[in-house]
């Protein structure tokens, strides 16, 4: 029998964009894997790929009762399935997929950090809170890996560690084959601006990302009024969290309704990316953001705040620029002196597309983790197949 693998991720779309080319590599490797999430389109999506899917509501925020409800389905779930591997992904979701996969006795538990959840500028006892979560997380774990470098030091720091050894780096990628803007004619990116309503030559500067004040579509949009003498269009791609009302009101208090057009979740990242000229992530907290890869990997420049992650991608001064957070007017300068400099423009891109080659490649991940896999699968004595539950 295959060995059978289940990743838990809180949302679809994590799923779908984040670990689906790994999943297809693991699956080719001759092991079985599925997912479980909350119901969302990205479950259909999957079934038809070939892959099973379970949807169990996992709520983002911590919230008791539904939180129980989510480990019970879990547990049961796993004790029916008898997985030999449950590898969880963000926060949330490892939380209660690691709790319930202990609770049914799963011989190997994986968690994947994707930025830890509390960071600088937390409230100090949220911030402590968050941390002896992880603490105990950790010791119900068997083996943690972990996007980023600078994650990897704050857990040697903080005793966030596994029972079977310390935090293996894993890195983030892309499929540098789809995110090519090579594939892109001048004739197919300008179809692509037309179905936007987005007319002339006017550079384009996006963003990607969740809704949320976390995310800083606030502070991008009072920089934006910074630089509104300057030719722009800008586009926001993300799920609303709830602060949508907020930003669509700053947007017309700011006089930039015509100039803005906020696009919701969509699957044609690539389509969106090739018509940018500039990529910005005015983030107040990321792990290893895949959307910065994504925008380098298809030659744009990126603005991103100082913060862990965003500074593992960005190569300041050299693939783009990285400013504090919250901090509006050193982030319109750089827009700044990107809108007005074609030339900064190509040469950021160019290196930043060839820094995701040499650093940021999918393939490469998904090696690393099928690595980890072969060697628990290869230790481990006591079959899961052959215990009662």
């Amino acid at each position: 029998m295959r060995p059978r693998v289940i990743h838990v991720t809180t949302i679809g779309i994590t799923s779908f964009r984040a670990l689906l080319a790994q999943c297809k590599y693991f699956r080719e490797k001759g092991m079985e894997v599925g997912f479980v999430f909350s119901p969302s389109p990205e479950g259909e999506m999957l079934r038809q790929l070939g892959f099973p899917v379970e949807e169990i509501y996992i709520d983002r925020k911590i919230n008791p009762w539904p939180d129980l409800r989510s480990i019970f389905e879990l547990l049961r779930y796993f004790r029916n399935e008898r997985p030999d591997i449950v590898h969880t992904h963000t926060s949330k979701a490892g939380v209660v997929g690691r709790m319930a996969a202990r609770l049914a006795g799963v011989p190997n538990i994986i968690h994947t950090v994707h930025g830890f959840p509390f960071h600088a500028g937390m409230p100090k006892l949220k911030r402590r809170v968050y941390e002896q979560i992880e603490r105990w997380m950790a010791g119900i774990t068997d083996f943690m890996l972990s996007q980023s470098e600078e994650d990897i030091n704050t857990a040697f720091n903080m005793n966030i560690k596994p029972r079977k050894g310390n935090l293996f780096h894993i890195g983030n990628g892309v499929d540098l084959a789809e995110f090519d803007p090579d594939k892109y004619s001048s004739k197919h990116k300008l179809l692509i601006r037309e179905s936007l309503a987005i007319g002339g030559t006017e550079p384009v500067i996006a963003m990607i990302g969740r809704i949320n004040r976390e995310k800083g579509y606030h502070d991008l949009v009072n920089a934006l009024q910074m630089v509104g003498d300057i030719p722009w269009q800008a586009i926001f791609i993300g799920a609303d969290e709830g602060f949508l009302s907020t930003v669509a009101q700053q947007i017309n208090s700011c006089g930039l309704r015509d100039r803005i057009r906020i696009l919701g979740l969509r699957g044609d990242i690539n389509d969106l990316l090739a018509v940018a000229d500039i990529y910005v992530l005015p983030s107040y907290r990321e792990g290893l953001p895949r959307s910065l890869i994504e925008a380098q990997a298809m030659a744009l420049p990126c603005v991103a705040t100082d913060i862990r992650g965003c500074r593992e991608v960005i190569e300041g001064g050299v693939t783009g620029f990285l400013v504090s957070p919250g901090d509006s007017e050193t982030l319109s300068g750089a827009l700044r002196e990107l809108l007005l400099d074609p030339g900064l423009r190509r040469r950021m891109g160019r290196e930043g597309r060839e820094r995701m080659r040499r650093h940021f490649d999918e393939a490469e991940v998904g090696r690393k983790v099928m690595s980890v896999y072969e060697e628990i699968l290869k230790h481990e004595k006591n079959s899961y197949y052959n215990k009662q539950l």
